[in-house]
């Protein structure tokens, strides 16, 4: 591989690879977001930043094994301290532009079972021609339901999210016939995302089921403080700071105001050489901090009120 192959063209590659290395070692993937979609027209057509796909969590390991053998290996993700994914697996080559990211699940789909979850999935497949290579994707519902979710989860992370669900919102949902709306709900309940997508579900009009209070579900409250805090570092530092036994918290705390000089450079590889750019980076991530505290206290609020923020859907990105 050419270590000079344009993101552009590396992309679709990287999709097409990630699914014959899946079919070589007799392991079921599917293409999610990016190319996905673009194809059932939720975003426009442009050129994915890496290639997801969701593997069937029966063969995850394997499949992770599997792309190690063709010399992709994992991102490393520092000490482990302070939030982290842990529904996916991302992996880089050092001959090519572009990641993989493997997810085991996605964020978003809380049934108890992720099994039944992709096997839902799966069942619903459908073709698509990428790098010259028919692969599998998610169908148009799962799409949906997929880019509902991941804009919900981190309309901070770029405002390219927020202007995505807002599509979602104003053109796809009303394009879509009596059946369709049905089957995304069904969708939905049967992965466990009746609530996490439920401010998108309720601009549908169909009858959703009763909202799961709070309490009763840690993995929802979790999501619902993370979407009300949107989706800012801060809120997933109190989610995790929460679950931490009182005797761990203060050192939990202290790492997250001040986090090591080593700790903070893996975050933040962007930060110059020099202590004193540490030191001046650390500050300016503490104000950035403060500044999403309100937010993030909101989304506890809301989050023990059994609420999933909708704001975000009328352009509310305070």
């Amino acid at each position: 591989m050419n270590a000079a192959l344009a993101t552009a063209d590396a992309v679709p590659l990287a999709h097409a690879l990630a699914v014959e290395v899946a079919r070589r070692a007799g392991i079921r993937v599917l293409v999610i977001k990016g190319p996905s979609a673009a194809a059932h027209g939720l975003r426009a057509e442009r050129v994915s930043a890496d290639a997801d796909v969701m593997v069937s969590p029966d063969g995850f390991g394997t499949y992770v094994e599997a792309l190690q053998r063709y010399g992709w290996h994992e991102r490393p993700a520092g000490d482990g301290i302070g939030p982290k994914a842990i529904h996916s697996v991302t992996l880089i080559h050092d001959a090519w532009p572009c990641d993989i990211d493997a997810h085991v699940q996605f964020p978003g789909f809380l049934a108890q079972q992720q099994q039944q979850v992709f096997d839902e999935l799966w069942s619903r497949r459908q073709p698509l021609t990428l790098a010259g290579v028919e692969i599998d994707m998610v169908d148009r519902s799962g799409a949906i339901l997929i880019a509902a979710l991941h804009a919900l989860r981190t309309p901070a992370q770029t405002p390219r999210h927020a202007a995505e669900i807002r599509r979602l919102v104003d053109e796809v949902l009303p394009g879509l016939d009596d059946h369709d709306r049905a089957d995304v709900v069904a969708l939905a309940i049967a992965a466990g995302a009746a609530d996490t997508a439920r401010p998108v579900l309720e601009r549908l009009g169909v009858d959703l089921p009763t909202a799961t209070p709070y309490g009763a579900d840690p993995a929802l409250d979790a999501w619902r403080a993370r979407v009300g805090g949107r989706g800012e570092t801060t809120a997933q530092w109190m989610i995790l700071i929460g679950r931490t036994r009182w005797r761990a918290k203060p050192g939990m705390v202290a790492r997250m105001i001040w986090p090591r000089e080593a700790e903070f450079r893996r975050v933040h590889p962007e930060v110059p050489p020099g202590r004193g750019s540490a030191i001046h980076g650390r500050w300016a991530r503490i104000v950035r901090g403060l500044r999403a505290a309100p937010r993030a206290l909101w989304g506890r609020v809301l989050a023990r009120r059994g609420v999933t923020d909708a704001s975000i859907l009328d352009g509310d990105l305070r």
